[in-house]
C-alpha cells in the first residue's frame, strides 16, 4: 500500500519533510501547494509531483491519505479547517499560531471530528527523552530548567512579531513542549524580556 501525501508550503522545512518522505518506499509525494503556482511547481519537480497555487484545487485533484502543513505561524487556520471538513489527516509544523485563539479552536474541531493529526514537536520522540520519561516515572519533579540557544533568525518573517509570534513562540516552544511532556501542564507563568540588541 502506498500513502499519497501532499505538502502545503515551499520553504526550507517543507523541503526537509519532502526529502524524508521521498526516501520512504511506501510513500508518494503527489502534490505541493505554495503561495504561488510557480514556486510550487519548482519544488514539486524535484519529487515528480504536481505543483499548485490553489489549495482547494489541489485537494480536488488528488485522493490524499494525509497532508503536511509547513507554513508560517500566521498562516494557520483555514488550511486545517478545510482538511478537517474533508476528513483528511494532517501533520502540521509548529507553532500553530501567533496566539492561542486559532490553535484552541482547531483543537476543538479536531477532537469533535476524531481526525488523526500530529504537530512537529520532534524532541519528544527522541530515544533520550523516552528514557528520561521512564526514569522520572513515579518521582516528584522539583524543578525543570530549559533554554533555547540559537542564532538570530534568518528568515525575514521570523523577525516579524505579527507573522511569527516572536522567538519564544517560534523556537523556544520546543522547550515548553518538553516541559509539558515530562512534567505536566503549566499553571502559572512569569516572564521577562529585553530588547537591548534586537530593537525592531
Amino acid at each position: 500500500m502506498t500513502l499519497n501525501i501532499a505538502m502545503v508550503g515551499t520553504g526550507w522545512f517543507a523541503k526537509v519533510h519532502a526529502d524524508l518522505l521521498a526516501g520512504m518506499k511506501e510513500v508518494k509525494l503527489l502534490a505541493v501547494c505554495g503561495t504561488g503556482k510557480d514556486k510550487a511547481e519548482e519544488m514539486a519537480r524535484h519529487y515528480a509531483a504536481k505543483g499548485y497555487g490553489d489549495f482547494a484545487e489541489m485537494l480536488d485533484a488528488h485522493k490524499l491519505d494525509a497532508v503536511y502543513i509547513c507554513v508560517p505561524p500566521g498562516a494557520h487556520g483555514a488550511i486545517e479547517r478545510t482538511l478537517i471538513r474533508r476528513g483528511i489527516p494532517f501533520f502540521v509544523e509548529k507553532p500553530l499560531g501567533v496566539s492561542t485563539e486559532i490553535p484552541a479552536s482547531l483543537l476543538q474541531d479536531i477532537e469533535e471530528s476524531g481526525l488523526l493529526t500530529s504537530v512537529g514537536y520532534h524532541f519528544r520522540y527522541q530515544e533520550n527523552v523516552k528514557r528520561l520519561q521512564g526514569l522520572l516515572k513515579g518521582d516528584t519533579i522539583g524543578m525543570v530548567v530549559g533554554q533555547w540557544m540559537g542564532s538570530m533568525p534568518e528568515a525575514a518573517w521570523w523577525r516579524d512579531q505579527e507573522r511569527s509570534g516572536g522567538q519564544f513562540i517560534e523556537q523556544t516552544t520546543h522547550i515548553v513542549d518538553l516541559l509539558r511532556y515530562l512534567a505536566g501542564d503549566v499553571t502559572e507563568v512569569y516572564a521577562m524580556f529585553g530588547s537591548r540588541v534586537m530593537h525592531e
